[in-house]
């Protein structure tokens, strides 16, 4: 079977599972430039750990999310990538998002990474986010900054940082 790092508890651990199906979800890409190998590392990883774990018998979920709107540049005067990409080449932003999936797609299967089940959207979801975040809000776990932006809470999760190793202490309001 499967073992593999668990960052929670700092100790390697097997894939367990009470059926014969393993849903993965591995972060998909933003699609508004050509992936590199830095980005295609991730997707080769997730691949290889549907391959290994479909050896040993079990069926995989394999989902995999497109980032195509609303991806801010962290930088001194944040904007947003995908329009500043459209503006660059002189198209529509949705032109650029799949010009660049669609190469992402190619890229995938020149490297013989099987595809994913499903790649849901970014821009297929937003109602979804909506009301996520209201609820996040409602529930004190998100809050609204004095730029009018969604914040996580990060005090109201007990056990953040657990994994990340980050303290709460030396966080600073507004940042990633």
């Amino acid at each position: 079977m499967l073992k593999i790092y668990d960052t929670l508890s700092r100790t390697v651990k097997e894939v367990e599972s009470n059926s014969d199906e393993v849903t993965i979800y591995c972060c998909g890409p933003t699609v508004y430039r050509d992936a590199h190998v830095g980005n295609l590392r991730t997707f080769l990883l997730s691949d290889l750990i549907r391959r290994t774990l479909e050896i040993v018998g079990k069926n995989v979920n394999l989902v995999q999310n497109i980032t195509d709107v609303g991806h801010m540049a962290e930088d001194v005067n944040p904007q947003d990538k995908m329009l500043a990409q459209a503006k660059l080449e002189a198209i529509d932003p949705f032109e650029i998002a799949r010009k660049y999936e669609a190469k992402f797609h190619t890229d995938l299967e020149l490297l013989n990474i099987s595809p994913a089940r499903r790649y849901p959207r970014a821009s297929e979801s937003i109602a979804l986010m909506h009301e996520m975040i209201a609820k996040l809000i409602e529930l004190n776990h998100a809050y609204i900054g004095t730029d009018g932006s969604v914040y996580f809470a990060a005090s109201s999760y007990e056990s953040y940082g657990a994994i990340s190793g980050n303290r709460l202490s030396d966080l600073k309001p507004g940042r990633t």
